[in-house]
């Protein structure tokens, strides 16, 4: 499975490291919202970053800035993100927040290994004008504490996507948006998937709008799942569906991250960055403002272990577990109703 990450959503957020990796805990949550600069690659003394955190469950971390705004919040299993802008000032290049969460889990109950099956809802309003944006969810699960993985993802250098390295989890269900202001999606997003094993990563200047946003070595962003085009009020409900190889009686982490970000006209000229090109950036088909509204979503619905399994949580948080049968005790489970149904025709 190829991991789609916050990519769009996240790869333009922060580089924030929670005051609290270091120390281990088994569970947490971490909220955040802030913007990014233009120029990331050297100082820009006409920008100060608005930047806003939080570890406490249910808080909200917050911005506003001129023209734009960002919030997110974060409970265990529960992920709330918001981004919206109708302006942004010429030195900032997008604003955005990330919600995310992990718990140890401990299944018992059998021997050798077993099979997790799990629902995520994925809920929310998105209303795409003059600026692009993009939202990504991932659940994934890691046997080394999230503040210890080191990601395998190269998207823009200069900027560290998540407090954790979300992609080096094993992935569970992921799902990305992109929010284009063309009404022509291939622009922004190609249909061709990035690469596996790029060569480089960053910007490498983007000659004539090839390679776009969604594929190529370019930008490396991720193809969308859903890519959405000028309009408002378009209302995004996906049921996310996963599976997880576990061992009976061994510790993992279960990680949920949710980022979104919109984007200002930072991305708008499509340039190459040789000195002396220059190019008509493509005419926008939206205007207003674009509102990534995932304030209710994504929650993690159901936990499905197999029949006679138990789940204990670090946190103590009470999930939706349930249980279901393993396939050979489906098969029997039908094989006794065929057998009760051919007996009942006997007699009749």
């Amino acid at each position: 499975m190829h991991v789609r990450l916050t990519t769009l959503a996240a790869a333009l957020m922060i580089g924030v490291t929670p005051a609290w990796a270091t120390d281990l805990p088994a569970y947490e949550t971490y909220s955040a919202a802030a913007d990014f600069g233009t120029n990331f690659f050297s100082s820009d003394p006409t920008y100060t970053q608005l930047l806003d955190t939080t570890a406490t469950p249910g808080a909200t971390a917050q911005i506003s800035g001129s023209g734009y705004t960002a919030s997110a919040s974060t409970s265990l299993g529960s992920n709330h993100t918001y981004a919206s802008a109708s302006t942004m000032p010429s030195n900032v290049l997008s604003a955005g927040s990330f919600s995310g969460w992990y718990d140890q889990v401990t299944i018992t109950g059998g021997s050798g290994t077993g099979t997790a099956n799990f629902t995520v809802q994925l809920n929310g309003t998105v209303d795409v004008g003059a600026m692009a944006g993009g939202l990504g969810y991932t659940l994934g699960a890691s046997s080394v504490h999230p503040s210890l993985l080191t990601s395998n993802t190269l998207t823009f250098n200069a900027i560290n996507t998540t407090p954790w390295a979300l992609d080096a989890a094993t992935p569970i269900a992921s799902y990305l948006i992109g929010a284009s202001p063309y009404n022509d999606t291939s622009i922004l997003f190609s249909s061709t998937p990035y690469p596996t094993d790029p060569t480089s990563g960053g910007i490498l200047g983007i000659p004539a709008l090839d390679p776009s946003l969604g594929g190529g070595t370019g930008m490396g962003f991720p193809t969308p799942d859903l890519v959405l085009t000028p309009g408002s009020g378009q209302s995004v409900n996906v049921t996310l569906h996963g599976t997880l190889n576990f061992t009976y009686g061994e510790a993992f982490y279960l990680i949920g991250g949710l980022g979104a970000s919109v984007i200002g006209d930072g991305l708008q000229s499509f340039c190459s960055f040789t000195v002396g090109d220059t190019c008509t950036p493509p005419v926008k088909d939206g205007s207003g403002a674009t509102t990534l509204d995932f304030s209710n979503s994504a929650n993690l619905i159901n936990i499905a272990l197999p029949e006679g399994a138990t789940a204990s949580f670090a946190s103590g948080n009470v999930y939706n577990v349930t249980t279901v049968p393993e396939p050979d005790a489906w098969l029997m489970l039908l094989a006794g109703l065929g057998l009760v149904g051919w007996r009942a025709r006997r007699r009749a």
